[in-house]
């Protein structure tokens, strides 16, 4: 039976299936990355010429042994003269050649640029991306839209289609809050939805995350744990300001991160470690829908706090003109 598609053909078009699968369409620069380096790069070596400062004295013949034994014990030693001289010139031509080569051209491989790390290799692939840390330090390392596709393929089965990205807060497990906090701080800035998000909630978001904006319920049966977030916001203590909106329009529990990452969680901050609950990643295009509305909401909901700050200067217009009421 006569194969339709060549090994190479095969590789590719599974490539480009499995992150169509899961959601991710691959660019061209993509595919051919990943199919021209599939391993690490190797060191690159270039080969070096060197003069070697080495060299091998000959002793010139007139000085030779054989001259020395001719003057001194004369003609009647002719054949032992001839047989050292001609050892002599031998030795001769031995050094000129092994000087040759000590004195001559010598190679050596110079390192012009170390083998790739699998990490370095990862991030050329667009696998990997660094993301900056909140502290300064290193960077941080995060999947980017292409490695969770390919994840995702690999990692599931005939029967399921399971997102590893997929994070899960269990009942009374006492570590779902912290868990879930822990996510929320890897996100970056970015915005969290949760109508019925309590003060205590609020404060640890400030304190532990670097969550920028929130955005809570509206309706007159939360106004309570508005005013407390309002009377909490107002505080001059505050380590860092958080903007808080309100909106009656708010239903479900989300968490846009300024990457463009969208999750989504099933029971409010409150309710984790109560109930079971998952924190799920939203795939493309559904994603780019759910930023797009609740940017919407954000910016036609309520200012709940901090305070917007008073335009400096408004009082102070007026102060030039001031002293010239009594100019004459």
């Amino acid at each position: 039976m006569m194969d339709i598609l060549t090994d190479e053909q095969h590789q590719v078009l599974a490539f480009i299936g499995a992150c169509n699968r899961n959601y991710y369409n691959p660019t061209g620069q993509q595919v051919m990355l990943w199919r021209d380096n599939p391993s690490p790069a190797q060191a690159v070596y270039r080969t070096v010429r060197r003069q070697s400062g080495l060299s091998t004295p000959v002793l010139p013949l007139d000085t030779s042994l054989s001259r020395m034994i001719a003057a001194t014990m004369g003609g009647s030693f002719r054949p032992l003269q001839e047989a050292l001289t001609a050892s002599f010139m031998q030795n001769r031509r031995l050094a000129a050649q092994l000087g040759s080569i000590t004195a001559g051209i010598m190679t050596d491989r110079e390192l012009v640029k170390p083998a790739e790390t699998l990490l370095e290799h990862l991030i050329r692939l667009t696998w990997l991306e660094e993301v900056p840390s909140p502290s300064g330090g290193a960077p941080g390392l995060r999947l980017t839209d292409l490695s969770r596709a390919l994840l995702r393929d690999v990692e599931t089965d005939d029967d399921a289609d399971e997102d590893v990205s997929v994070v899960l807060l269990g009942k009374e497990d006492p570590l779902a809050y912290p868990t879930l906090v822990g996510q929320l701080a890897a996100a970056g800035p970015g915005l969290l939805v949760d109508p019925y998000l309590k003060l205590a909630d609020v404060h640890t978001i400030v304190v532990s995350t670097q969550l920028t904006r929130l955005l809570v319920s509206g309706k007159r049966n939360n106004q309570s744990v508005v005013s407390s977030m309002q009377a909490y916001l107002d505080s001059p203590s505050l380590g860092r300001q958080v903007e808080v909106r309100s909106s009656a329009e708010l239903h479900d529990r989300v968490l846009l991160a300024d990457d463009a990452d969208v999750l989504t969680l099933g029971t409010s901050l409150n309710g984790v470690g109560r109930t079971t609950t998952v924190l799920t990643p939203i795939p493309s295009p559904a994603r780019e829908s759910l930023r797009d509305e609740y940017e919407r909401i954000w910016t036609e909901a309520t200012l709940v706090g901090p305070p917007p700050l008073e335009a400096e200067g408004e009082n102070n217009e007026q102060e030039p003109d001031e002293p010239q009421d009594n100019v004459p």
